[in-house]
């Protein structure tokens, strides 16, 4: 079942090479979680959650970045979109999380529990 996708896993190309990526990717991986955790708390549009994801886990992520991940967990269902007209300023997407969202934000963080627990002793 999974045998096609496998001679560019293991080429060169893709994983050296990030144009002066801010993140390793391993944070990249923890960045889209910490985009569905504020979402899921209350929906909001792109430049707040960016703002946020600042003040709470004090990472400076670039706003492409964070519409991109929000891009991604929208084709995934994790979270929708919605257009709202505020009566002050223009038309804002806005971004709701989706039952297959917190769903998966909650296995997701039973597993960075268990890592947590080797993460640890690793570290002690």
């Amino acid at each position: 079942m999974f045998h096609g996708g496998d001679e560019h896993r293991h080429g060169h190309h893709d994983h050296h090479h990030h144009h002066g990526e801010l993140h390793p990717p391993h944070l990249r991986g923890l960045l889209h979680l910490a985009i569905l955790k504020i979402v899921s708390e209350k929906p909001m549009h792109g430049g707040e959650i960016q703002r946020r994801i600042g003040e709470r886990f004090g990472l400076n992520v670039p706003k492409a970045m964070v519409y991109g991940l929000l891009r991604r967990l929208e084709r995934h269902g994790f979270v929708v979109s919605k257009w709202v007209t505020d009566e002050e300023g223009p038309a804002r997407r806005i971004y709701y999380v989706t039952e297959e969202g917190l769903e998966y934000l909650s296995k997701s963080i039973e597993r960075l529990k268990e890592v947590r627990e080797i993460i640890d002793k690793l570290i002690s």
